[in-house]
């Protein structure tokens, strides 16, 4: 009895590691193959920038296929080509990328990744809201990151801005680096089976195309000149107070910035902000945060212009510890 039920253990035994097995095989068949390095004109080893990861999520988001429907986004899901990302009104998602390229989506966005696999040059069409980019720098003109916007496409060679849909217009804030802007047809382009979308090196300046520098912002109309204009200095954090209670709000005071019409303050747990936990808009000089556990935060502050283009940034590391009241 003892060898025979020994000799069943086993049979079962190794027919669950064989349905294991079996299944992990089936899993792997069906799963996108990665796609392989690829050597540049530089002759150099690179990675490829898709499928991007979801480093960071706070709040509720959703990944998007290529027929739109959606699931729970979840931290190291990966997004690839034609596939996308919705936040929803309060929170904020980081991708990067296979080429070390990082995007961060602030609340209300939508975004849909792209590639032109013949020279791996990723396209993030932005369908709503805002990104925020940090893009590594590109060895040649041709071979660039690009936004493709409902107004235009910008082309990035290496460098940390902002773009965000408003109304009947884009516009683009350039913190660092410079972006190419041409004012053509923003549809991005769609994935052809056995065809691969040429890209042209330009030869010289491109005819259309504006360059936005550095602590430079442009808005992008459908009509009407493209003239890049200076951003906005970062505020000055002055100082914070706050009530207490069980829910204690935290109020941070900035010094008025001549010139702006509105100010916004994000707070991350990170000093690059790709783990935004909380953002806040005021017409004042004064933003309140609630919510909030004590923790050593990094907070961003910024302004924006009366052509609604948001400046420089001021980054303060603060300490929050919400005291709280109780009655006896």
């Amino acid at each position: 009895m003892t060898s025979l039920h020994i000799r069943h253990r086993a049979m079962l035994v190794s027919f669950l590691l064989g349905s294991t097995l079996a299944f992990s095989t089936a899993q792997a068949a069906i799963a996108a193959p990665k796609r392989p390095p690829y050597i540049d004109d530089n002759q150099q080893c690179r990675g490829q920038p898709l499928p991007a990861t979801v480093e960071h999520l706070t709040g509720e988001a959703w990944k998007l296929d290529a027929k739109g429907n959606q699931v729970p986004l979840e931290e190291g899901m990966s997004v690839d080509e034609l596939e996308g990302v919705k936040t929803s009104p309060s929170a904020f998602v980081s991708l990067s990328l296979g080429d070390g390229s990082l995007v961060v989506l602030p609340s209300s966005s939508q975004i849909t990744l792209h590639l032109n696999e013949e020279h791996a040059i990723p396209q993030v069409a932005l369908e709503q809201g805002q990104i925020e980019s940090y893009v590594i720098k590109r060895p040649s003109d041709y071979d660039r990151f690009q936004i493709v916007t409902p107004i235009g496409v910008l082309g990035v060679r290496g460098t940390h801005f902002r773009v965000r849909n408003d109304d009947q217009q884009s516009l683009v804030e350039v913190l660092n680096g410079q972006v190419a802007v041409n004012r053509e047809d923003g549809e991005a382009p769609k994935k052809t089976k056995g065809k691969k979308r040429p890209v042209d090196k330009p030869v010289g300046p491109v005819a259309g195309e504006v360059q936005v520098m550095g602590r430079q912002g442009l808005r992008i109309q459908k009509e009407g000149p493209l003239k890049p204009v200076d951003l906005l200095p970062a505020p000055q954090l002055m100082g914070q107070a706050g009530q207490t209670g069980d829910l204690p709000v935290w109020q941070l005071i900035m010094k008025p910035l001549p010139g702006a019409k509105r100010y916004r303050a994000q707070v991350a747990t990170d000093k690059t902000f790709l783990n935004i936990k909380q953002e806040q808009f005021s017409s004042t000089p004064e933003v309140n945060f609630s919510g909030l556990e004590a923790f050593f935060y990094h907070v961003r502050l910024s302004a924006f212009d009366e052509h609604g283009l948001e400046g420089e940034t001021g980054v303060y590391d603060i300490f929050y510890y919400p005291r709280t009241t109780r009655v006896q």
